[in-house]
C-alpha cells in the first residue's frame, strides 16, 4: 500500500527487480499505474486503506490478479504538523485512521491468502518517531506507535501459523512527505535536509531505495527467523 510514491514504489521496483510481481496499490491511482508500469508483471489498483471496502476489494482483486499474496508491505501514509494543543480532531482521526486503522484492514483482509500460500510476510512501515520523541509530531507519532504494538501482537498471535511480522521504522528519507515537513518548517528541500542532518551521526538523510533493502530483507528467506522485529535504517539517529 501506498506505493505509488516514496518508500512504497522503491520497495516494488526493487521486489520486482528480484523476481515478485506486485500489487502496487495507492489512492493515487495514476501513481500506482506509473509504478506498475516499471515492474514486469504487476498490477496497480485504486485503494483507499482508510476505508474497509477499498480495501476488502483491492487485497480480494490482488490475489485475483497475481494468483496469490505471500508478501504484504503497509507503507500508506501522511503527516500533519502539530502538539497536543495544535492539532484538529479531524487531522487526529485522519492520521489514526490511515496509518493505525488502515493497517489494521490490510493486514486482516490479507491474511486469509497468506495462510492458503502455506506462509507469508508482512512489514509494517513506522518510523523513528515510535521510538523517540519530535517536536510537535504528536498524532503522527501516535499512529506509529500504534502500528509497532500492533505489529508485535500479530507477531505473537501468526507465529504458529509460519506467518512473520516485522516493522521498519526509518529516520528521516527524503519523500514528498518529509518535503512537505520540511516546506512547514519554512525551508526548501536543500535546507530542510541539512538540518536534518545534522542531527544524524552519518551526516545525512536517507533514500527511499535504502529503506527498501530493509523491507526486502525483511520480506525475504534471509530473515526467516525473525519475527516481531523492529529495524531502523535512521544513520545512527536514535543509538544519541
Amino acid at each position: 500500500t501506498g506505493a505509488g510514491s516514496g518508500i512504497g514504489a522503491a520497495t516494488a521496483r526493487r521486489y520486482a527487480a528480484e523476481g515478485g510481481r506486485v500489487a502496487v496499490l495507492d489512492r493515487d491511482h495514476d501513481g500506482a499505474r506509473a509504478v506498475a508500469a516499471d515492474c514486469p508483471g504487476s498490477v496497480a489498483l485504486a485503494c483507499d486503506v482508510a476505508d474497509q471496502a477499498s480495501v476488502e476489494a483491492a487485497v480480494a482483486l490482488a490475489a485475483a490478479e497475481l494468483g496469490r499474496i505471500d508478501s504484504v508491505l503497509n507503507s500508506a501514509g501522511h503527516v500533519v504538523i502539530g502538539g497536543v494543543e495544535d492539532i484538529s480532531i479531524a487531522d487526529w482521526s485522519s492520521i489514526l485512521a490511515v496509518h493505525a486503522t488502515g493497517t489494521f484492514l490490510v493486514c486482516r483482509a490479507a491474511l486469509p491468502h497468506l495462510r492458503a500460500a502455506g506462509k507469508g510476510s508482512i512489514v509494517n512501515l513506522a518510523s523513528i518517531a515510535a521510538l523517540v520523541g519530535r517536536p510537535r509530531n504528536a498524532a503522527y507519532a501516535a499512529a506509529k506507535g500504534a502500528i509497532l504494538a500492533l505489529s508485535r501482537q500479530m507477531a505473537i498471535d501468526l507465529a504458529a501459523q509460519a506467518i512473520r511480522v516485522n516493522v521498519v521504522a526509518p529516520g528521516p528519507v527524503r519523500t514528498a512527505m518529509t518535503e512537505h515537513f520540511a516546506q512547514a518548517q519554512g525551508l526548501d528541500w536543500d535546507a530542510g535536509a541539512r538540518a536534518m542532518a545534522a542531527g544524524i551521526p552519518m551526516g545525512r538523510v536517507g533514500s527511499a531505495e535504502e529503506v527498501a533493502g530493509s523491507v526486502l530483507f525483511l520480506l525475504s528467506e534471509d530473515a526467516s527467523f525473525i519475527t516481531g522485529g523492529c529495524l531502523v535504517p535512521d544513520g545512527g539517529l536514535t543509538a544519541l
